[in-house]
């Protein structure tokens, strides 16, 4: 279903593109209330859970109590599994940030009275994180685009700055600046107080400008905090006047402002909003609860302006989808796994007519998303995912509606019609760059082969089926191969067995190590063989060493010497490098047709092997 919110998108785009300067964004004194259907996030037992952030799998992070009721800590919403986090000897543990991928983000206040940024990552680690110069910092955003930190710090002089990313920002003119958000286009949201006291809302532009957000005849206000901004520009806050409640709103683009209050509570504090339009939160109740809520609008006005919002089912394992919008900043396979939760993307090169393959654990972000084109991914599970933009512009045809996997019948096993192998390459250099170098991944039971180009020493081979059949099964062996930009064998073959979990993931993540180093010495087989005149004859060393290889006949005599000379550690495999014999001997002479014999010989290696010469 495609849902529309009113966000009047020309006009967001002129606020973020045409303004070289800071205005004021008046908005209407009269203030309704915004008609929003509030669903309770709550935990048993919980009687104090603020919730302040979601990601789009309806996952939550926030702040809830300590057993003893002394202490706030941070918690964890994720696929309906509670936990919490105290950083160790804080007197609290606040989170208010949760991306896709389920890291948390926040800040947490050490024994002297200082707060740290800290980061859950995906180990369920906390960590720390000091913005370089700052002797404060509270991190209150987290970027599903780019994994930028956004916040505000206090540096040594007390003076309070947003940052974003690496970026530090100030209003002009103003005592402190807060920030709080970064939505997909660069657009920075906070809060400042001016010279007189007075706090503001902000939006900072890509640009540089900046817009103020401010609830004009109002009474005087104690604060105006602005906590989020989606990437259709649709913006929450919460400010509080004086002898008065704390207030929460959503400002849409074009200027309309309402409030938001969950019924019947005392308090509604709104600290996210999403891609839908949903918003994130939580509110008191007259019992002293407090507890968390998502609100979904109850109408999604259509009509032309109006920003689109399209939501989507996919399902467990392998999907085939088109993006339906284009993103306000374009789109990566990086993002377009953030945003769906996919173990893995494929894409369908167009000039060679190869399957491509990204996963996130790449050092890049991969492949440009583009409309009209099909992409597949592979989802640990099924998700509800939003995709907002505006209709795709310079295309061939629009973009059309995803093609989602029907869902099976119980019992029913999915064909795995899709799969990637992926990996990095490692040396004992550790400065040693591998692009170019060439990946072949052949199924030893099919014998079907995919392929892959080494880039900042990684790769994601890439096969599928477009009818859906299978292309790989549990117990299947994997033959790997490198080869470096001349077309020499480059490491050892590896065989890889496909797991149950390589097959429910649509990956086998595999590291490569010691490329360019054999594990040992070997003369192998040369090629042709039989042959007529010529062949040659394939070796590797383990060891730099002086090389010979002489060749006998059937009775032992010897026929001719090869001297290599020294020669480094490496594969001697392709015709460029391997030794050559063009099938004569010592005086000149084409030996005749017979079994002969080829002897490697190194100071510490030997090793003899047959061949056959046919006239």
């Amino acid at each position: 279903m495609v849902h529309n919110i009113k966000t009047k998108l020309p006009m967001l785009i002129c606020l973020i593109i045409c303004f070289t300067g800071y205005t004021v964004t008046q908005i209407s004194a009269e203030i309704p209330i915004a008609d929003y259907i509030f669903e309770t996030v709550e935990v048993p037992g919980v009687d104090f859970l603020e919730v302040a952030a979601s990601n789009d799998f309806g996952d939550y992070a926030g702040n809830t109590r300590s057993s003893d009721g002394e202490k706030t800590i941070g918690f964890t919403l994720i696929d309906g599994v509670f936990k919490t986090y105290d950083f160790p000897g804080s007197l609290k543990t606040n989170f208010y940030a949760l991306d896709n991928a389920g890291k948390a983000a926040g800040h947490y206040k050490d024994s002297d009275g200082l707060y740290h940024g800290v980061v859950l990552d995906e180990n369920g680690e906390l960590k720390r994180y000091d913005f370089p110069g700052a002797v404060q910092t509270f991190i209150f955003g987290l970027s599903d685009e780019t994994g930028a930190l956004s916040g505000n710090i206090v540096d040594g002089s007390g003076v309070t700055r947003a940052f974003s990313g690496e970026l530090t920002i100030t209003f002009p003119g103003a005592v402190k600046t807060y920030g709080d958000f970064v939505n997909a286009a660069g657009v920075v949201v906070g809060s400042y107080v001016d010279a007189d006291g007075m706090p503001h809302g902000f939006m900072r532009n890509p640009d540089g400008s900046f817009i103020t957000i401010d609830i004009p005849e109002t009474p005087e206000l104690r604060f105006l905090f602005v906590n989020a901004i989606n990437d259709v520009g649709v913006i929450v806050f919460r400010a509080m006047a004086v002898d008065d409640i704390q207030r929460s709103y959503i400002l849409l683009p074009g200027g309309t402002l309402q409030e938001l209050r969950v019924p019947d509570s005392v308090n509604t504090v709104v600290r996210n909003i999403n891609q839908d339009g949903s918003i994130i939160g939580y509110y008191d109740l007259t019992d002293d609860r407090r507890l968390g809520f998502v609100g979904r609008p109850k109408t999604q006005p259509n009509g032309e302006g109006f920003g689109s919002i399209f939501s989507m089912r996919l399902s467990k394992g392998l999907n085939m989808l088109s993006v339906p919008l284009e993103p306000t900043v374009h789109m990566t396979a990086r993002s377009l796994a953030l945003k769906t939760g996919a173990t893995a993307v494929i894409a369908l090169d167009g000039a060679t007519q190869n399957f491509i393959g990204w996963t996130p654990n790449a050092p890049n972000d991969g492949f440009p998303i583009e409309g009209a084109k099909g992409y597949i991914v592979n989802l640990p599970k099924a998700r509800d995912v939003v995709f907002t933009g505006t209709r795709w512009a310079n295309q061939m045809q629009v973009a059309t509606a995803p093609s989602t996997i029907t869902p099976l019948t119980r019992g029913i096993v999915q064909e795995t019609w899709a799969f990637v192998v992926s990996g990095h390459l490692n040396s004992t250099n550790s400065t040693q760059q591998y692009n170019g170098y060439r990946i072949t991944v052949r199924n030893k039971r099919t014998n079907t082969v995919m392929t892959a180009q080494v880039s900042d020493n990684y790769f994601a081979a890439a096969t599928a089926d477009l009818s859906r059949r299978s292309v790989v099964q549990v117990g299947d062996a994997l033959e790997l191969t490198v080869t470096d930009t001349t077309g020499n064998v480059a490491s050892e073959t590896d065989i890889f067995k496909v797991t149950p979990d390589n097959l429910a993931n649509a990956l086998l993540p595999v590291i490569l190590d010691s490329i360019g180093q054999p594990n040992k010495d070997q003369l192998l087989q040369n090629y042709p063989n039989p042959f007529n005149p010529e062949t040659w004859i394939p070796y590797q060393l383990s060891v730099a060493s002086p090389v010979s290889i002489s060749i006998y006949d059937a009775t032992g005599g010897l026929v001719r010497t090869l001297t290599m000379g020294y020669q480094s550690e490496g594969f001697y495999h392709n015709r460029g490098r391997a030794a050559y014999w063009d099938g004569k001997n010592s005086l000149g002479e084409g030996v005749a047709s017979g079994v002969y014999f080829y002897q490697l010989t190194t100071p510490a290696f030997q090793q003899t092997r047959r061949l056959v010469i046919l006239k």
